[in-house]
């Protein structure tokens, strides 16, 4: 995305939260991190966060979870929730029993058996607890595939250099009108 893209993109959060005031170092901040992904992408999950019922404007990270899992969707690979998971699973113990383990298609789901085993997922006398296991090991494999996705569309690890530039750059950004700092520590 161009540097006017990522910029119209940042305006929109600020229209959209008239009582967030973000500094120009949080919004140079927030520009420089959705760069990595396309127009249309970060477009798409601000809107989809803008018409969700939260109140204040999301961290950046949530904007480039959501334009993951946007990009998931878009290449068919959409997410699962846990509960949706679980009636997948359900359905499947129901159809085929403990002893045909079938092949699941989704990433998450399919390493989720395979973590806790289709006889003991189908066995099981404590269903709620193999219910509750199953949410968390399925929930953190999902949030690991979302994480490789914004890793993939922000063209890999870049904190390093978002460190790097934001510790030269910070001490610039924040100096007030007459060059005195806003952090009289540092002076």
């Amino acid at each position: 995305m161009t540097e006017v893209e990522a910029k119209r993109i940042t305006i929109l959060l600020v229209a959209a939260y008239p009582a967030w005031k973000p500094s120009e170092a949080t919004m140079q901040l927030y520009e420089r991190v959705l760069r990595p992904l396309s127009a249309a992408l970060a477009e798409q999950a601000v809107l989809q966060i803008i018409r969700s019922p939260r109140e204040f404007a999301p961290p950046v990270g949530v904007i480039c979870e959501r334009a993951a899992r946007c990009a998931l969707d878009r290449s068919g690979e959409n997410t699962l929730g846990a509960e949706e998971a679980w009636a997948e699973i359900s359905a499947a113990i129901r159809s085929r029993g403990w002893y045909r383990a079938p092949e699941f298609h989704k990433p998450a789901l399919a390493r989720t058996v395979a973590a806790m085993g289709w006889g003991e997922i189908c066995t099981n006398p404590n269903v709620e607890a193999t219910r509750a296991h199953f949410f968390r090991l399925f929930a953190a494999f999902e949030e690991h595939r979302v994480g490789r996705r914004i890793e993939e569309l922000s063209g890999g690890n870049q904190c390093a250099q978002l460190a790097e530039h934001w510790t030269t750059a910070l001490p610039a950004i924040t100096r007030g009108a007459r060059g005195a700092s806003l952090n009289p520590q540092q002076e």
